[in-house]
């Protein structure tokens, strides 16, 4: 049989399409799996792009989704074994394959290469069936037998009913190492491994004696003590006259490569190629076979899915590959501390689950997790930085919790993001109440997205007065989400469902170009010198994030005619300090453009005042749970007036939030602040009391003298 090669190998899932066409309009429901050849207008091919970057830009043309560096074509003629290394190093999972005269020819993975061993192997056998039945044929007539037994690949041996070794070819001897001298007038038994019991052998034989033949994967020793598979056919020869058992003959082939093909295979099917800890798909087969048996033992487990917090901005600020070490790491972190009865398996980036069998008990599952949390706590040091990180786990149990696999891990996943929640770092049991919680939040992004398809959102408009004669200086813009069903959902619900669902940048998009024309309108009407008021929105981390941000943002603002100082963006200390040097770049560039920007609630983040120093903002906006008790408390008193102080001589104006009373009010304006808001001033109302505010107190229009 001749040698397979990249022509036997192709993989049937590549698929020719058009440069121009997109990913939605060739793949149907169902599809899957796929690779696509792009070629050009005049049908030459351009480039190979893979299922997985197709689904992430459905909507985008196949030639812009070609990467530069594609692999390294190989010739139709390539052999199997440089097959099998070439597809197992590539981090693509395919390699092209072209003809002689340079045009692709199609493509091999390491799974086209298994099905074309698989298919060689069928055929394999069934030409040895062939060969086997010629023999029984032809073996009176040994010289035109001798060319095919000595010129077959596989090794052939021929006893007499008493199983004595009459005749072997070179393969046979090639492949055991013993010559034809050396076995002759010997039994079988020569080749045993010492694998199989009698009760192997015992079966083999009664199934040679019932039929005829027998099949099957046997291991045997060669001569030089070496244990190897082999794929193994005997059949019996019988006198054509009496039916009396003339010879056996044996048919063999050494199918070690085929074995480490799909040793090889298994190991990428069902472990983690990184961690070489157990994938979701084993972990799935070892979840029901833990239900099944605590199910029939009346016992139970537990599940705990560990999520890395903030990982990302360990891939992002570190690199990949440094986050892969980290990986690593804290798989071997984890398998240290649990038992060999129970399951660490990685579900995929940041994401491990432990499964502890017999743990039912709330207070030792809890144990484990508080163990798990304090072991990756620890720091990690690689090279010459040090990482630290904090986890979040969910625990479910079974069968408290839920009956089957999918459900356990639904539930662990839940508790998880409620954990997440509750500030990270800890970890939460699965309940009812978490569920229901967590399908009414996948409801709420739901319809949060069809909101914002409508631009539906309204805005809310607060006053920000000039404490010194109380006259309108700016305004805080906040968005409102009147739901049919729900009536007003508050910020604080809304809000984290748009940052972690990505909707926060369409949001914030839409406030913006919003709050903005209602200001251009404002100037227009009545004919009275414009108001120059300030604009403050608030703004999240995530939205800062894009690459695009600031020319977005700048773009909105000119489209509407405003001047960039006119529009102050609000962020919290910890959106500040998220990303330090990224988000220091983009404060410096918004002051570029003449963006202003406040640091909203003070003093209760970081309260770093280098950070102050280092980016460049305009105001300091006090918290109201200082202002909450200030008349009152006098610890209170201090820190807002410290606060002002600092604010002043870094040259920087302080707001106060959450003003309610006039002595708050008097009390501040004595301590120095510039301006306030609050409840006291006006609370959050539509555009037209906002107007009329400004109509009653006069706007300031020296602000930005």
């Amino acid at each position: 049989m001749k040698a397979l090669t990249a022509r036997d190998c192709l993989c049937p899932r590549l698929l020719r399409v058009h440069a121009e066409q997109r990913y939605r309009d060739v793949v149907g429901p169902g599809d899957g799996h796929r690779l696509f050849s792009v070629v050009s207008d005049a049908g030459h091919h351009i480039g190979i792009v893979t299922e997985r970057q197709a689904a992430l830009f459905p909507k985008r043309i196949f030639a812009d989704l070609i990467v530069l560096r594609q692999p390294q074509p190989v010739s139709a003629d390539t052999d199997l074994a440089t097959l099998h290394a070439l597809t197992t190093d590539s981090t693509e999972g395919y390699v092209p394959v072209q003809e002689q005269d340079g045009s692709l020819l199609g493509v091999v993975s390491e799974l086209s290469v298994f099905v074309a061993l698989s298919e060689s192997e069928r055929r394999l056998r069934e030409e040895q069936e062939e060969l086997v039945a010629k023999l029984g044929v032809e073996l009176r007539n040994r010289r035109m037998a001798a060319g095919v037994f000595e010129s077959t690949s596989e090794g052939i041996m021929v006893t007499d009913p008493q199983l004595r070794i009459l005749l072997v070819n070179k393969a046979f001897s090639d492949t055991t190492g013993y010559s034809e001298a050396e076995v002759l007038g010997q039994t079988p038994t020569l080749l045993g491994s010492g694998r199989h019991d009698a009760s192997f052998y015992t079966a083999m034989w009664a199934s040679i004696h019932e039929t005829g033949g027998w099949s099957g994967e046997i291991w045997n020793r060669r001569r030089n003590g070496e244990i190897y598979p082999e794929w193994l056919h005997i059949n019996t020869v019988r006198d054509p006259e009496d039916g009396s058992i003339q010879h056996f003959i044996g048919v063999f082939s050494d199918v070690t490569h085929f074995k480490s093909v799909q040793s090889r295979l298994h190991e990428l099917a069902y472990y983690d190629p990184l961690t070489n800890l157990p994938n979701r798909q084993l972990l799935l087969d070892r979840l029901e076979q833990a239900v099944a048996q605590a199910h029939r033992d009346h016992g139970g487990f537990s599940l705990i899915i560990i999520d890395l917090d903030r990982f990302k901005d360990v891939n992002d600020s570190l690199g990949h590959g440094f986050g892969d070490r980290i990986l690593v790491e804290c798989a071997h972190r984890l398998r240290t501390l649990v038992r060999a009865s129970d399951t660490v398996a990685r579900l995929g980036g940041d994401e491990f689950t432990v499964m502890i069998a017999d743990a039912q008990a709330e207070w030792s599952t809890a144990a484990v997790a508080l163990k798990i949390i304090e072991a990756l706590s620890h720091p990690i040091i690689e090279g010459d930085r040090t990482v630290f990180l904090s986890a979040s786990i969910g625990i479910t149990r079974y069968p408290d919790d839920a009956l089957t696999a999918g459900e356990l891990l639904r539930h662990a996943d839940t508790a998880m993001y409620r954990a997440k929640e509750e500030g990270r770092n800890r970890y939460c049991f699965y309940t009812p109440e978490l569920h229901d919680r967590v399908s009414q939040r996948l409801r709420l992004e739901t319809e949060l997205r069809e909101c914002l398809r409508q631009d539906a959102l309204t805005i809310a408009w607060q006053p920000q007065v000039r404490l010194s004669d109380h006259a309108l200086v700016g305004c805080e813009v906040l968005a409102r989400w009147n739901h049919p069903e729900f009536g007003e959902v508050s910020p604080t619900r809304f809000i984290p469902i748009a940052e972690d669902s990505g909707l926060i940048i369409e949001l914030g998009r839409q406030v913006l170009d919003n709050a903005l024309a209602k200001m251009v309108a404002w100037r227009g009407s009545n004919g009275h010198s414009p108001p120059r008021l300030r604009v403050a929105i608030n703004v999240s981390a995530i939205q800062l994030r894009s690459p695009d941000a600031i020319d977005d943002i700048m773009q909105r603002i000119r489209r509407h005619g405003l001047d960039p100082a006119d529009v102050e963006l609000e962020l919290t200390e910890s959106a500040l300090m998220d990303r330090e040097q990224s988000a220091n770049t983009l404060v410096h560039k918004l002051g570029e453009h003449g963006i202003r920007l406040a640091v909203d609630d003070f003093g209760t983040g970081y309260s770093n005042l280098a950070y102050l120093k280092r980016f460049a903002v305009h105001r300091l906006k006090i918290d109201r749970a200082f202002i909450e008790d200030l008349t009152t408390d006098h610890t209170d008193r201090q820190i807002v007036s410290a606060i002002i102080a600092i604010g002043h001589s870094l040259g920087l104006e302080v707001v106060a939030e959450g003003v309610e009373t006039a002595e708050q009010a008097a009390l501040l304006r004595e301590l120095g602040c510039d301006e306030a808001q609050g409840y006291y001033f006006g609370k959050p109302g539509s555009f037209d009391e906002l107007q009329a505010y400004g109509e009653r107190t006069g706007p300031s229009n020296d602000r930005l003298a």
